[in-house]
Order: C-alpha cells, then structure tokens, then sequence
C-alpha cells in the first residue's frame, strides 16, 4: 500500500471521528445530562428514596460525555484512578480526551519513522519505539504536572497554615478562617480550599470535607494537617497554636530539604556527567572516524554491547538517583 495514500486514509478517518464528536457535543441536551445526574443523586431507578445528598453527585463528570467512550470507561478501577491523576495534576481534561489524547500521539509518532524509513526492518522497529513513546509521553507529562502542582500546594500550605492560625487568634471560626485564606491565597491552594468550602455548604460534614480535601491533594503534609484539625475537634485544644506548631515545622523541614539539596547538587552534576560521557565520545567517533563505529553499529556482538552498556547506564542512573533522595 502507498504511504502517502495510507497516511490520508488516516488523517480522513481522525477527522471523521473528531468531527462526529463535536456535532455530538454541540447538539447534545444539557438538560438531560442534569437530569440524569440529578436523577442518581436522588437515587431514582433504585426503587428507594434518597436518605443524604451525594455532593460529588453534583460535579461534572470525569469520564466524558460522549456515550460510547462514557460507557466503556465508566465503572473500571483504573479510570478513576486516571481521573484522580487528573485532578492532581490540575489537567482539564476528561478520560476519555486524555486517552483519546494519547492514542493520537502515538499514531502520529508512528507515522513520522514509517514516512522517513519506509517499511524496512528498522523503520518498523522505529515505528514501534516511535509509537510507544507517543504513546507514553502524555503519561510523562501527566507525572510531572502532579509533581509540580504538589509541590506549589505544599510550599503554599505554610503560609496558609499562619493565616489559618492568625485568623482563629482574632476571634474567626475555623470556616471563616478557610474562607478568608481562599480569598488571600492563589491557586491551587485556594481552588482546593473553596471546594472544601462548597462541600460543606452543600450538606457534607467537615471531616468528611476535609479528608476529601486531602485526598485530592495526594500530600503528606495535608494529612498531617487535616489528622490535626480532626484530633483537635473531637479532643478539644487550642487549634491555632497546634496549626503554629506544624507550620513551625514544615519550615524546617523545607530548610533541611534545601541544604540537603545544596550538599548533593556537585554529586548530582557529576552523575550527569559521568553518565552523559559515553554518548558524547560515541558522537565524537562517529563524526571523526565513521570506520572505527561500524562495528559496534553494523555487527551482532556490537549490538548485543550496545544494549548492554545502555542497561548499565540505566541501573547507573536508578542507583544514583536512589542514593540522592534522601526522605526529610
């Protein structure tokens, strides 16, 4: 088959399919899918009368609103736990738009090799690896999205914990105290602090709202916050010197981390280097004498080094990167 004629085939076929989408989604009733949601809050199609409000009923939905896609991912494990990933990494997207997402990247790194090398041994096996990290890449940035969200909310929870405890000190309960903070603070710490603050306006009792409030934000220093907040409402105490004495804390915890880092930043550089070396050298030969290459790429036994040297180095990377992180 041509490769020209094969890549239009696909570019119709993707937009068929997204053009089918949108139509759907333009033309679709919003009254329906609020009745709907309205209808499984009040727990109509069971036989039974609605006893509590389910507040989480009331939140858009994290599968999509296509039907076919909705009704594959809905009810599997995995997709909520995607649709959470989502929610940490402050993605505003549905499930279905990020696996879509995905499987459109991966097509289309699968097409770039086929073009360029044609259906050769290597260009299928490029189009492989071409396709897999497509594939994965949206999986990448998905993880350092939540790594950087969680370390924002985590420096901004330092100086929300001192607003939280100077509020209660001047006479402020402690929702006046969250609402003032979301007020004061930016995002995302403030967005998370005002649906903790919905959640309980809609009917959810405060712990229940604070422990979701720590499960979104995937954060250890959240837990040890909320399990305070708890403790202290059922035990009783003075609430803003407990907040005080854990933001107290949490400062000398990102002071120890920061000299931490400055103690390992030379070994750290030098793993870099070290493990940057023997790309930069096999660059070197081939640009200066392609002949003393060849048989490393052009052989079995070169090939067979290669990828094991390759695995060496990725052990080498793993067994620095182990060393380096020391847990504060």
């Amino acid at each position: 088959m041509d490769i020209i004629a094969l890549t239009a085939a696909l570019a119709v076929m993707g937009a068929l399919v997204f053009g089918l989408m949108a139509i759907y989604q333009v033309t679709a009733n919003p009254r329906s899918n609020i009745q709907r949601r309205l209808g499984s809050m009040l727990g109509e199609g069971a036989g039974m009368e609605a006893t509590a409000v389910d507040y989480e009923a009331l939140r858009p939905t994290k599968v999509g609103r296509t039907p076919i896609l909705a009704s594959l991912l809905q009810g599997k494990s995995w997709t909520a736990r995607v649709a959470d990933d989502l929610e940490k990494a402050d993605v505003k997207l549905t499930v279905s738009e990020y696996l879509s997402l995905r499987l459109m990247v991966g097509l289309f790194g699968a097409l770039a090799p086929l073009l360029m090398l044609g259906r050769t041994p290597v260009g299928m096996l490029a189009m492989g690896g071409a396709a897999f990290v497509g594939f994965m890449f949206p999986s990448f940035y998905l993880g350092y999205a939540k790594g950087r969200r969680l370390k924002k909310m985590e420096t901004q929870l330092i100086e929300a914990l001192s607003l939280i405890a100077n509020s209660l000190k001047a006479g402020f309960g402690l929702i006046q105290s969250f609402e003032l903070t979301s007020r004061q603070m930016d995002h995302p710490i403030a967005t998370e602090i005002r649906r903790t603050l919905y959640d309980i306006n809609i009917g959810s009792s405060t712990e229940a709202a604070l422990q979701a409030l720590a499960k979104r934000s995937g954060s250890k220093d959240f837990d040890i916050v909320i399990t305070a907040m708890l403790i202290q409402q059922s035990t009783g105490g003075n609430l803003a010197e407990i907040l005080d004495n854990v933001a107290h804390t949490m400062r000398e915890r990102v002071r120890i981390r920061g000299e931490i880092a400055t103690l390992t930043a030379q070994q750290m550089l030098t793993g870099f280097i070290i493990g940057g070396l023997p790309f930069v050298m096999a660059l070197g030969f081939t640009l200066i004498s392609p002949d003393y290459m060849k048989p490393l790429l052009h052989s079995v036994e070169g090939n067979v080094m290669l990828v094991g040297a390759g695995c060496l180095e990725l052990f080498g990377i793993l067994l620095i990167k182990k060393i380096l992180s020391i847990e504060v």
